[in-house]
């Protein structure tokens, strides 16, 4: 008997906490990406934004950077950010989050990669970022790497 009352308490708890883990959940799974997603380096300017370097020129520290995307099917709750990140030996020097049509400073204003120079790998992602049922969720759309002069 007191076996059957600590497994029936057991099953109990085992309960509670499958009903709280699902608390929120609807059913209904995310829309999912059904079209394409693309991004590339578009253009790389002057640090001042004035000059649009020639086509082919390698970006570098203190330059300006867009990309073309293209977003593919998001879900109604989801919307598009470019996250880019520079990197020297593996760490993070320069990182930066941005509607996809805007332009972004390497190095920005105050970065690692201003103080010490030199050259980076960077990172653009194409992400889709969004909340649903209290609960934040980024997903990698598409994704794009160049190298930058110091």
């Amino acid at each position: 008997m007191r076996k059957m009352v600590v497994t029936l308490a057991a099953l109990a708890t085992i309960a509670v906490f499958a009903a709280a883990s699902t608390a929120g959940y609807n059913g209904k799974a995310s829309k999912p990406n059904s079209g394409t997603s693309s991004i590339a380096l578009a253009s790389v300017m002057s640090g001042d934004g004035t000059t649009k370097l020639a086509a082919g020129v390698k970006p570098a520290l203190g330059d300006r950077v867009t990309f073309a995307t293209t977003v593919g099917s998001i879900a109604g709750w989801e919307y598009p950010m470019v996250d880019l990140e520079c990197r020297q030996n593996g760490v993070i020097v320069f990182s930066q989050l941005d509607k996809p049509d805007a332009t972004f400073l390497l190095g920005g204003g105050s970065s690692e990669w201003l103080t010490t120079g030199g050259v980076a790998t960077c990172t653009a992602d194409l992400d889709a970022y969004g909340t649903k049922g209290g609960a934040w969720s980024v997903r990698v759309l598409s994704e794009t790497s160049f190298d930058a002069a110091g």
